[in-house]
């Protein structure tokens, strides 16, 4: 079996190894490693420069369409994924060539993709007037897929209502899961006085946040351009930081918020997940895609807020700044549930269950 990777595989491994970086980026490969031991792993940066170059203007074009597409990957790999009984595309930009050549009778082996966002193409090429058109494409490359891996409840439900007139392959929710080895509670070191956000991706709602602040030392970390005239004397906005630096910040950190817009896409797991293996407390917001509301309880593992909604954010963070002790409880709460339930050997190994389905 093979997982198709975007690029920087072998190098985060490398980094896994050495306590350099968490492994959750490798969704599983690691643990479903110890079930498939012969599983591979392809990513265009092994491909040969003159197959890049030819396919770079393709894959421009898909980017231009608003859904950018992957190809060297596959093309680059061709023997390895025509030999694969099953492969896995670990993001809809890799995934979704796999599904193109499967459509065209080129892959005999069964696709799983691992979906993050899928059912939000329709809107993101929705400008064009051939729009219809490439619905109707998606929709058949969808169909050929074994199984469609969501992250959440809210993805699993919205691919379902966006693909099922297309026909719908097997769906399945496997909640994501984070390296809870390497995000850790702090055990030496002051906490400070700052609340902390992290992420880059375009659900984050960083105005709502930025509104919502007041007078609370903030910092920052995503490389998104931030609306200037919200960004107060208090708050601090960095970027570039190493795995570790961004462990010591979360450690350090009185709490954590992950604003995110009011969408169906799941959206915010992976920064939030790390927090609270951290040991913290993560304001997030009550979205239509929160992924996993058995889990993830208002003052229990987590503090709920209604989204888009800045005095319901003012009034959470003020809350908490003030209570520490109630930040500390649902820390370690959050700590627990995390070590529990969303761990990324678990992930892996739910996946290895789906992987054996089409694999043997």
């Amino acid at each position: 079996m093979v997982f198709s990777f975007r690029g920087g595989r072998a190098a985060l491994a490398a980094e896994v190894a050495a306590d350099l970086s968490p492994d959750e980026f490798l969704y599983g490969l690691p643990t479903v490693r110890e079930v498939f031991p012969n599983a591979q792993a392809v990513e265009p940066n092994d491909v040969p420069g003159w197959l890049k170059a030819l396919l770079r203007p393709l894959e421009k074009a898909t980017a231009r369409l608003g859904y950018p597409l992957f190809f060297a990957a596959p093309l680059g790999h061709w023997r390895q994924l025509r030999a694969a009984r099953a492969l896995v595309g670990t993001t809809d930009s890799t995934g979704i060539p796999l599904l193109l050549l499967k459509r065209l009778g080129l892959l005999p082996g069964a696709v799983i993709l691992i979906t993050q966002g899928l059912h939000s193409a329709e809107r993101d090429f929705a400008h064009l007037p051939w729009s219809g058109w490439l619905k109707k494409q998606l929709g058949a490359c969808v169909a050929r897929a074994s199984s469609l891996v969501t992250l959440g409840e809210g993805d699993s439900r919205a691919v379902r209502h966006a693909f099922e007139a297309t026909g719908l392959p097997e769906v399945v929710i496997l909640h994501f899961g984070i390296d809870h080895r390497f995000w850790r509670p702090s055990v030496s070191g002051p906490v400070e006085d700052y609340v902390l956000s992290v992420g880059s991706d375009r659900m984050r709602d960083y105005p709502t946040l930025l509104r919502g602040i007041g007078e609370t030392p903030l910092r920052i970390v995503t490389r998104m351009a931030l609306p200037r005239e919200l960004i107060g004397p208090g708050v601090r906005v960095e970027s570039d930081l190493s795995w570790a630096q961004l462990r010591e910040i979360y450690q350090r950190a009185r709490f954590v918020v992950t604003p995110v817009l009011d969408q169906p896409r799941d959206s915010g797991h992976s920064a939030t997940l790390q927090a609270m293996a951290c040991g913290k407390a993560v304001i997030l917001s009550d979205t239509a895609g929160l992924w996993d509301r058995e889990q993830m309880r208002h003052g229990e593992t987590c503090y709920l807020v209604r989204p888009g909604d800045p005095e319901a954010m003012r009034e959470a963070i003020e809350y908490l700044w003030a209570h520490p002790e109630e930040a500390a409880r649902i820390g370690r709460n959050a700590r627990l549930l995390v070590e529990t339930r969303a761990t990324s050997d678990q992930f892996g190994r739910d996946l290895a269950g789906v992987i054996r389905r089409w694999a043997v």
